[in-house]
Order: C-alpha cells, then structure tokens, then sequence
C-alpha cells in the first residue's frame, strides 16, 4: 500500500506527515523547493516536488499509489489543483481518496467560495466514480489562533466572525481523523463533520484562552469592512481571496451557532478534543515563546 500525502506542510498536512513519518510507503507531493527541503530529514518516505495543477507531474507522483489524502490551501487555483490531482490518481488506480473540505453552513446560506470550492471538488471526485471517498467537514481550526498568540497573551483576541457560536475542532483531531481514514482496512467513508465537544462563541474562547495564559482576554469584534479588507491587501491577499474570505465570515456571522459534528467520535472512537485541552498544550507555549 502506497499513500501519497498533498499539502504535507500545510496545517493538516504536517500533523498528517508527523503521524506517516517514518512510514516508507507513505510519499509526499509538495509545490516548491522549499517546501521539499523542510520535509528533507524528516521522513523516510519519498518526497516529489510538482505543482497539482500540472498533469505531467500529478501522473509522476500518483503512480503506483493506492490512497491519497487530498488537500489544497484556498486559492485561486483551488479547484484546478484538487480536480487534477483527484481525477489523474483515479486514472492512476487509486481507489481510496480522503479528502479535506470544510462544514457547510446550515439554514439553506449561500456557499461562499472557501467552502464551496470544496462541494465543487467533491461532486466531481463522486461523478468520476471514487470507489472509497472521504470527505471530511471540519468546523474553524483551533490553530488559526496560534498566529495571534502574542495578541491573545497581552489579553485580544479579535476576530471577524462575529457573535455565534462554533464547534471550534484541533487540528490534532482532523489529522488523526484522516490517517485512520487512510489505512484502515474499512474507512467510514462519505461525508463526515468534525468539531470540537461544545459550542463556543468567541467571547467564550476567549475566556478558554485567558484560563490558559492566567490573564484576562477579551474578544474584540473586526468589523468586515475596507480597513479589513486594506489590511489583507497590504499583506499581499488577492482580491478574490479576500472577496472569498469576507463572504465565509458574512457566513458565520449570520448562522448563529452551529451544530455540532460527531466524526472524530464515529472515526475515532473518542471524543474530540476541547479548546482547553488546545489552549493548554499548544496556544500557552506558542504565547510564552512569543513573549
């Protein structure tokens, strides 16, 4: 059995590679060269540099695989970089793809990009006739915060999703989802909604978080206008990447809370993770590193 494993250095993708590490059978298909050399050292399996929306390269590294875990950052090429990755591995024999999307909204929303780019990818993997796929929805990553660190120890957390509540999910939990997914011998298979075991708003993440760091923090609303958008532009964001990111957290401030997904329950056979659990292992030495 080979595994090919995309976006190995992405934010699923690394805890992905960490469990599959000293596996040889396990192969990694990343974009550039320093990507590959960030891996180099790291894994005993086969690094493959290629860009996903190349086919030559997508038939270089999907040959002889068997099954592949399928993720791509939201980008413009998204939807390209999936489909050709997905449909070249099912030419290839790939029988087993799990694929990362995102949990849909509920009450009927309007998909925005960030996770209708996904309904897109995986009607077309299903069209094509996937004999065994995947495709898990998380909730928000719990680890988008880590960036914010520094911010949340001096006692801000700001955000632009608003007033709902959220089943905020580890990223431990997807990445240990998607391993299970990929070498068990009977995957759970369809589509699949994680998060974490209790619906939070922001305010009380925020109160998780300053539990963590033994300091007060408080949750400050970003509001979604042109000094939002100004502030992405200047960190180099393209304009349809902020147009997509402004109607995902339209989406989640109009939702309200969101229900509650049981697939690391049903794929893993225990319950998920919590926020403070998170805050505690990771976002407290990432804050202390910082400081």
């Amino acid at each position: 059995m080979t595994v090919l494993v995309t976006t190995p250095n992405g934010m699923v993708g690394r805890y992905v590679t960490e469990a599959l590490r000293d596996r040889t059978d396990a192969r990694f298909l990343v974009r550039s060269a320093a990507s590959a050399e960030a891996l180099a050292g790291l894994v005993r399996g086969e690094i493959i540099r290629g860009d996903a929306t190349d086919a030559a390269a997508v038939r270089r590294a999907v040959e002889g695989v068997d099954r592949l875990f399928l993720a791509h950052p939201f980008a413009e090429d998204q939807i390209a970089a999936e489909t050709t990755l997905g449909l070249t591995a099912l030419d290839a024999g790939v029988r087993r793809i799990v694929k990362l999307g995102a949990r849909r909204f509920g009450g009927g929303r309007t998909p925005d990009a960030v996770t209708g780019n996904h309904d897109i990818i995986a009607d077309r993997l299903r069209e094509a006739g996937v004999a065994e796929l995947t495709v898990l929805q998380p909730d928000r990553f719990l680890q988008n915060f880590l960036p914010s660190a520094a911010s949340i120890a001096r006692g801000t957390l700001a955000d632009a999703a608003g007033p709902g509540a959220r089943g905020y999910v580890d990223v431990r939990d997807i990445a240990e989802a998607v391993v299970a997914e990929l070498l068990t011998d009977h995957p759970t298979g369809g589509e699949i909604e994680l998060s974490g075991p209790a619906s939070l708003s922001l305010s009380e993440l925020a109160a998780v978080f300053g539990a963590a760091l033994d300091t007060p923090v408080r949750y400050v609303d970003v509001p979604l206008n042109d000094a939002w958008r100004t502030d992405l532009a200047d960190r180099g964001t393209a304009p349809s990447i902020i147009d997509g990111l402004h109607d995902l957290y339209a989406n989640y401030r109009h939702e309200g809370t969101a229900d509650l997904g049981n697939g690391v329950q049903r794929i893993l056979g225990r319950p998920p993770r919590s926020a403070e659990t998170f805050a505690r292992e990771l976002l407290r030495p990432a804050a202390l590193g910082s400081a």
